[in-house]
């Protein structure tokens, strides 16, 4: 058994400036948290093979630098292993979770989170499409999801990370079509919706600058549940309007954005929908997704304060569907 902390490397994070500057960031981190073994990623989705590795050689702290999808990969592996820890360093291009857990971005300032050592438990999202992972933050299907897998292998000569995926973002907003779809949130009726246009869920707020589900962090912690948003029937310049107010969560209350909460989502769709979280893509090929939350699932390190923002009061995840035809007014929470 080892308590040394084991660091995951995924060079290709932040669209690469990572790998070139692997010797620099090891040399600080060194400065920090004294020795440690390390590893480094060749191929996509090691991660998981690795962390794996690590803890049957007996490691319990396990590091992460890299990004989102570094961190998931590595959490797809702790999950069912209690006694390991999950530490997240700031170096890819968007960091969504380590935004839900305030970890701050930039290498140096995710080091000094970690040295001190506070983590508790966190849920997982069991995301089961053509394969089966875990989602930490956000889980998300349509036109978002395929953005998040042309990035894979569309504009690489693109270095910057948030560029890339918000063009991406636009292009599929505009060239993915619509589709007829059930959504059935816990025991409830299902929800028929005669043209889907995305759908999200998750216990983060943030999908890439997007601010997409205001205030859920806080009340998915208290709740303990997903955060859900339907956006459907939406075409043409809807959409980019959509995508413009998203940023800064001004999305709330548009006509054909629906709000609400549960803990565990069930979508069938008359055709396959890409589905994604923190950018792995984990399905393209089913026509029925499920995602289900799992309470205190993995120990992450995280500041011991925190304070989370909520713009808009809990009332807006508690809206009829039939009400999302409409536009709604909603006022923003005043500090």
């Amino acid at each position: 058994m080892s308590s040394d902390p084991y660091i995951i490397v995924n060079p290709n994070a932040n669209t690469g400036k990572l790998g070139k500057k692997l010797d620099t960031a090891l040399a600080l981190a060194k400065e920090y948290i004294g020795d440690f073994e390390y590893a480094v990623t060749e191929k996509p989705q090691q991660e998981k093979e690795l962390a794996a590795e690590a803890i049957k050689k007996g490691f319990k702290t396990l590091i992460a630098l890299g990004g989102d999808g570094t961190a998931t990969n590595m959490g797809d592996a702790i999950i069912g292993h209690s006694d390991v820890t999950l530490g997240l360093l700031s170096a890819g291009s968007m960091c969504d979770w380590h935004k839900t857990h305030s970890i701050p971005y930039g290498l140096e300032d995710s080091l000094k989170i970690l040295v001190e050592g506070h983590s508790e438990r966190f849920p997982a999202i069991k995301c089961s499409g053509d394969t089966t992972n875990y989602a930490f933050d956000l889980t998300d299907g349509g036109f978002t999801a395929r953005a998040a897998a042309a990035a894979h292998y569309e504009m690489k000569w693109m270095k910057i990370g948030l560029i890339k995926y918000n063009y991406l973002a636009l292009k599929y907003v505009l060239k993915s079509k619509n589709i007829p779809a059930k959504i059935t949130l816990d025991d409830r009726d299902p929800i028929v919706i005669p043209e889907l246009t995305n759908a999200f869920a998750g216990v983060g707020d943030e999908i890439s600058g997007f601010l997409v589900m205001p205030g859920n962090v806080e009340y998915s912690q208290k709740n303990k549940d997903l955060g859900v948003v339907i956006a459907h029937g939406m075409k043409g310049l809807n959409r980019v309007k959509m995508l413009i107010k998203a940023i800064p969560g001004n999305h709330v209350g548009m006509k054909g954005i629906h709000f609400d909460r549960c803990r565990k989502m069930i979508v069938e769709t008359e055709e396959p929908l890409c589905w994604e979280n923190e950018g792995e893509i984990y399905s393209e090929n089913s026509a029925r997704i499920e995602i289900e939350l799992i309470d205190d699932a993995i120990s992450v390190i995280v500041p011991k304060k925190r304070t989370n923002k909520v713009d808009y009061d809990e009332e807006i995840y508690h809206q009829k569907f039939e009400e999302s035809y409409t536009n709604r007014k909603f006022e923003k929470i005043k500090y």
